[in-house]
């Protein structure tokens, strides 16, 4: 009897590599992140006309948003009874640090460098080929894969999707790593801090200073990260915070009238963003007791809840028997402090867990993804859904 580890055949190792390059090459910046970026209707073209070539897959583009639609494949089960999902964003940040190199997708080594090549394009890429595997040998259970808009915004693809979906578990895709299953990972709220004064003559030196005032206010957000950093979550950890930009004022000469602050709070299993709100509003009083007349406003601009998955036993054993028959060990059970759509889809009393491919530099300058894991990917996934009964 061999022991030897699954690995994807070279042909089919060649399709997924070939597909995700396709995928890094298409533009699929949000529009939320970005204003004016086209979305992603030019990938879900790309990946609907692809799944129409395969017998045996139901196709269906669902629009979510005017140009911006979600792709659903189903391949119908041998037993009639059972049904598997899984959930892929195809959104992807800017790449305004890196334009001329972005989109152009490039090999080094084991690794496919290109803007969401690891987040989220592998995991797009594998899910095209697990379809296609699973059209050529359905198995038991109906599978549903999922291509969704708008993760790297308020997620309005998902929210969409469950309104009139479920099924009786679901993989969220991630580049989380090969041989993790993610069960729990931190909510979030994306803030504007709005600080308002009157405009005056640059040499009143008695005219309030919103961006003085500012200053002020971010450190008494920096205060509120340094208390959570002393009180971490014994999970997912530290709840994450980070200032993102900075919009205000008019010229040199000129007290600006307002200033606004962008920033992110993370929540941890147990709170909610009001519990950063709190915070935040006495963060604002105390910078108040130096500036009196200080006019200041928190604008909640998103919020995500916190994701721990529940009723997930029968998922885990199918992507445990398939993860150890391709890296030799059961998936290790993993937590992190980053937000999914794992929560809409948990939240919607599907039973979720989160995996992925090896990736690193998201959201930065050579964003990759590791080829093999790409493959092993696709092996897990199928593996899964053979091994799935609820």
């Amino acid at each position: 009897m061999s022991n030897a580890l699954l690995k994807l055949d070279r042909a089919a190792q060649a399709e997924v590599e070939e597909l995700l390059a396709r995928l890094v090459a298409t533009r699929s910046i949000n529009p939320w992140i970005s204003p004016g970026a086209p979305g992603e209707g030019e990938v879900a073209d790309l990946i609907s006309s692809w799944l129409r070539e395969l017998d045996g897959v139901e196709v269906t583009v669902e629009e979510v948003l005017p140009g911006r639609s979600n792709v659903l494949a189903r391949v119908r089960g041998t037993s009639g009874e059972g049904h598997l999902a899984f959930n892929v964003h195809t959104d992807t940040v800017d790449c305004e640090a890196w334009p001329d190199r972005a989109l152009t997708p490039t090999r080094d080594g084991d690794r496919l460098i290109g803007l969401g090549a690891a987040d989220n394009k592998a995991q797009c890429a594998a899910l095209m080929s697990l379809v296609k595997r699973l059209a050529d040998a359905p198995p038991a259970v109906d599978v549903t894969a999922v291509w969704a808009i708008d993760e790297e915004g308020p997620s309005a693809g998902s929210r969409q999707l469950v309104n009139s979906f479920t099924a009786d578990a679901c993989v969220v895709l991630e580049p989380f790593g090969i041989g993790r299953a993610c069960v729990m990972h931190q909510g979030f709220g994306s803030l504007d801090l709005v600080v308002r004064a009157e405009a005056a003559h640059g040499v009143a030196d008695d005219s309030p200073d919103a961006i003085v005032q500012l200053a002020d206010l971010v450190k008494g957000l920096a205060d509120i990260d340094r208390e959570l950093a002393a009180n971490p979550h014994p999970e997912v950890g530290k709840a994450f915070f980070h200032t993102a930009w900075v919009r205000g004022g008019t010229d040199y000469g000129t007290y600006p009238r307002e200033v606004t602050l962008g920033f992110e709070f993370g929540t941890n299993p147990g709170e909610t963003l009001a519990d950063r709100l709190r915070s935040i509003d006495a963060a604002i009083a105390r910078t108040r007791e130096v500036h009196p007349t200080l006019d200041a406003e928190v604008i909640v601009r998103l919020e995500n809840e916190p994701f721990v998955a529940e009723g997930h036993d029968a998922l885990l054993e199918a992507f445990d028997g398939a993860t150890e028959e391709v890296t030799g060990a059961p998936a290790a059970r993993d937590s992190k402090n980053t937000w999914t759509d794992a929560s809409i889809m948990q939240s919607a009393r599907i039973p979720t867990i989160v995996a992925g491919a090896d990736g690193g530099g998201m959201h930065a300058i050579d964003e990759w993804v590791s080829l093999e894991s790409l493959g092993q990917l696709v092996l897990v996934l199928e593996g899964t859904c053979r091994r799935f009964s609820p």
